[in-house]
């Protein structure tokens, strides 16, 4: 059997995670897939989508489209599938939208199965349409240090100045700026690394005597960048748009064996057991309270580090979901593991 993956751009993470990293578990079940990215013309597009036709199934990923395209696109593909991980039916500020809500009504409406990863993004869908499916954003594990080797890393550090990693985008980084004031006030023990497209919507200045440093995101080098974190953070505001967010950051701390400090919003609240498997703060002082425990002691950043990696390791890693992922794409699909 055949699917075509439609997405903004082969790298967008959520394509990544979502889609992409599924491709040799479809491959092992003996499938072939088509990546295919939207044309950013809308003559273009209806052209992608009149080759539809041929494919078994068709996987969209986040993307809401005007009325006319998803009538071509429905028109052509015999199976489709619409993912969705984030609440791409508000404006980014969590306000209601109701352009964006009428087209998400409609593809909801239109596909015969929708993909949610987390139960905020489900209870919105269900209003529209009872095919819908909960597939968490998972990680694929084979790509990261063993947690064995992280551990001996991390226990090992000769630098001074303990970590603190962020690794998100330019619509993300503004978020930092709510906890730059709180890792201000540990100069000369902490450093901050910041790895996005841009950070052009965040306040370094913020940071005071703090050191940072900016790394450029790129696909091939962004795990190897993270491995010198020492505990990773994820803020966000508490409203409607954030509430969708499918714990990718936090996920991503987790594997590779560090304690993630993360806003209890969205699946964040699912991920961490509150100073087991990772902390979870709200307020200026909920965060300073979490970088001091862990900056007093490597033994609890060993600790928490090694519980959020079990977390990861045994509910979602890729290799867990992919029989559900293959299943939803292709409804005969066999279980499967990677040659």
């Amino acid at each position: 059997m055949n699917v075509a993956l439609l997405g903004q751009w082969r790298d967008r993470p959520s394509f990544r995670f979502r889609a992409l990293q599924y491709l040799p578990y479809l491959e092992a079940a003996g499938h072939a897939a088509t990546i295919i990215e939207f044309s950013p013309h809308l003559w273009g597009r209806l052209r992608q989508y009149s080759q539809l036709a041929k494919f078994d199934s068709v996987f969209i990923q986040q993307r809401l489209l005007h009325p006319f395209e998803l009538f071509w696109l429905k028109r052509n593909a015999k199976h489709l599938i619409f993912d969705v991980d984030d609440a791409i039916m508000r404006k980014s500020d969590g306000s209601p939208d109701s352009r964006r809500m009428s087209r998400f009504r409609a593809i909801c409406r239109s596909a015969d199965l929708v993909i949610c990863g987390n139960q905020f993004l489900a209870d919105e869908t269900r209003v529209h349409t009872s095919k819908l499916e909960i597939i968490p954003t998972t990680i694929e594990l084979n790509r990261y240090p063993a947690l064995s080797s992280r551990y001996e890393t991390l226990v090992n550090r000769k630098d001074s100045l303990l970590t603190i990693g962020w690794t998100g985008s330019r619509a993300t980084c503004r978020y930092l700026n709510e906890v730059f004031p709180v890792i201000a006030d540990f100069p000369g023990q902490v450093q901050v690394k910041l790895i996005a497209d841009d950070l052009s919507n965040c306040d370094l200045k913020l940071l005071e005597d703090v050191p940072y440093e900016f790394i450029r995101w790129s696909p091939e080098t962004e795990i190897a960048a993270a491995t010198t974190f020492d505990l990773g953070i994820m803020p966000l505001p508490d409203q409607e748009f954030t509430r969708g967010k499918c714990g990718c950051k936090a996920l991503q701390y987790m594997a590779l064996g560090i304690p993630a400090i993360c806003s209890p919003v969205g699946m964040n609240v699912d991920l961490i057991e509150p100073g087991k498997t990772g902390f979870l703060a709200r307020t200026a002082n909920e965060w300073r309270v979490a970088f001091q425990q862990l900056i007093a002691s490597p033994e609890l950043r060993a600790q928490v580090g090694s519980a959020g990696y079990r977390v990861v390791s045994e509910q979602f890693a890729a290799s867990t979901w992919a029989p559900a992922w293959l299943n939803a794409v292709f409804p005969m699909a066999q279980s499967c593991t990677p040659a």
